[in-house]
């Protein structure tokens, strides 16, 4: 038995030797940690359909060939390859994306998203708009304050007539909606404001609010209708509905009728089929109630009026709200596109300050309110030619940013909308904070694979899986014209197993790619050299077997 382990591990280049504890096996000079073995094997295992390649010692095998392979590749030149670098390149940025968030935060928000998912809030509010940078806002505060009392007890209407006869504010009843049909700090305020009380003021990028919860209920889900329209400003308006509604109950086809007949050309050559919506999505009450109101899949509407028109309302699906884990990327997505993910941002932003010890203050930013002036708010300004370029401004890590950096980022992003009101030091403390947040996570970027473990171990599969496909691709999986004869010869030697050349053609490629494989990767023991480490081979079989 020793003779003939001794042959095998001549023959294969395949050797023990006394590696680190830490260190399962090494091909040439390249080593394998035990992390990276149990990490991979407790990844792996369960996705493995072959019972006996489950064995620890089989997978070892596996594994040692893996790397085998990988050793090949690198020794091909195949990580040089242009094609290669840039699919990689793709993939790294596409990955960085899902690590530059902080996913505390957005899990935070993902979960209360959902848990508003399941309720609708109908509100009506009050709107005095404001410009963004407008701060004086006193007046406004108190006025929306003093109206605190007639909007909680008054109808819409009454309360127009007696406190908005000149149409200075806008003053609605948003009807019931729910997550990311507003945006998040009137969503907010709706959510944890009580049913039939009115909120406090509270401002958004429109201006500044009050508004009034009507009401709370289940969520109604999401219904799928189409429908049939008349345009209210034609005098037979009614009359056209009705004679439409009265042939879809002779029998006539709803979609057949919605093609000829209705006026939403959006939707008329569709048969009148819509988009899927959930409450608040659709911008009139009556159609809303109206859709939600159906009850069977195919049931048909009496003509309802609304502001556009009137409508008949076929029902085609109505789902309830899902699981969590079912619409989970697909809030993502939303969460992603709403005014709730710069919170998000900015929560990672103090993450990044905090591992790099910064802070946005900095002394040295009274030099740059000197240097700037009205010109600035024109697109006028530029940089000093007396400045000391070379001066460092602050240190990121390994970054050393200098006042030319600085000045340099204001120059490009002077006049962007700014109004000429706001004073000097608040627009070089705002714009600095911008050059920090995006030097420093280009910083994190740059290091990514140092920083983050999770990032640096599937970017180090990707890497690695690509080069082998390539590999296999070129080596082992294209059966070229040129190996004809060698496939021919195959056929030959392996006749019995077969039908006939051309009749089992694709089943004869693959067992010659499966041996072709074989011989190849003999051969590549035998020219890459593995040592394994014998102790640490015996206690992993000990944990897995």
């Amino acid at each position: 038995m020793k003779k003939i382990l001794i042959v095998f591990f001549v023959c294969f280049n395949i050797s023990f030797s006394q590696l680190k504890n830490d260190e399962i096996f090494k091909v040439n000079d390249s080593i394998v940690s035990i992390d990276e073995f149990n990490r991979v094997y407790n990844k792996n295992i369960d996705l493995i359909d072959e019972d006996n390649q489950k064995d620890f010692e089989t997978y070892l095998d596996l594994f040692v060939n893996y790397k085998v392979k990988l050793a090949e590749a690198y020794e091909l030149g195949f990580h040089e390859d242009p094609k290669y670098k840039s699919e990689l390149n793709k993939y790294a940025k596409q990955l960085q994306n899902t690590y530059l968030t902080d996913k505390k935060s957005e899990e935070k928000f993902l979960k209360e998203a959902y848990e508003r998912t399941k309720f609708e809030v109908n509100v009506s509010h009050i709107l005095i708009r404001v410009e963004e940078n407008n701060n004086d806002t006193i007046q406004i505060v108190e006025k929306l304050k003093s109206l605190t009392n007639p909007f909680l007890n008054l109808s819409i209407d009454e309360f127009n007539k007696k406190y908005n006869q000149d149409n200075q504010m806008i003053v609605e009843n948003l009807g019931y909606f729910s997550a990311f049909k507003m945006i998040y700090n009137f969503e907010n305020m709706a959510y944890t404001s009580p049913v039939g009380e009115v909120s406090s003021p509270f401002r958004t990028r429109f201006g500044f609010h009050i508004l009034k919860v009507n009401d709370k209920r289940n969520s109604l889900g999401e219904v799928t209708v189409g429908h049939i329209m008349t345009y209210k400003n034609k005098a037979d308006a009614f009359d056209r509905i009705k004679n439409i509604s009265d042939s879809i109950k002779k029998g006539t086809s709803f979609e057949y009728l919605a093609k000829k007949y209705s006026e939403d050309k959006n939707s008329s050559f569709k048969g009148g089929r819509l988009n899927p919506f959930s409450s608040g999505q659709i911008n009139s009450i009556p159609f809303e109630n109206a859709a939600f109101n159906l009850v069977e899949k195919n049931q048909i509407s009496d003509p309802v009026e609304t502001k556009y028109g009137w409508h008949i309302i076929k029902l085609y699906d109505k789902k309830n709200i899902k699981e969590f884990d079912e619409i989970k990327y697909q809030l993502l997505n939303k969460l992603k596109k709403s005014s709730r993910f710069n919170m998000v941002s900015e929560s990672f932003y103090s993450f990044l300050l905090d591992r790099y010890s910064l802070t946005y203050e900095n002394k040295n930013l009274d030099y740059f309110i000197a240097i700037l002036d009205s010109s600035y708010f024109t697109g006028q300004w530029s940089i000093p030619e007396n400045i000391d370029e070379e001066k460092t401004l602050i240190t990121i890590h390994d970054k050393i940013l200098k006042y030319i950096d600085f000045a340099t980022f204001l120059e490009d992003n002077q006049n962007r909308g700014r109004g000429s009101s706001m004073p000097i030091n608040q627009l070089i403390y705002d714009l600095y904070k911008k050059f920090i947040d995006y030097n420093t996570l280009e910083v994190y970027k740059n290091n990514l694979e140092k920083e983050n473990s999770d990032y640096r171990f599937v970017i180090k599969e990707y890497r690695e899986g690509l080069l082998l496909f390539n590999l296999m691709q070129e080596k082992i999986w294209t059966v070229k014209e040129s190996d004809s004869t060698q496939l021919k010869s195959f056929f030959n030697n392996n006749i019995d197993k077969y039908m006939g050349f051309e009749e089992d053609r694709g089943k004869i490629i693959g067992d010659f790619q499966q041996s072709r494989e074989s011989i190849w990767l003999n051969n590549l023991k035998l020219k890459h050299k593995v040592v394994l480490n014998k102790k640490a081979i015996k206690r992993l079989r000990n944990k897995y077997n």
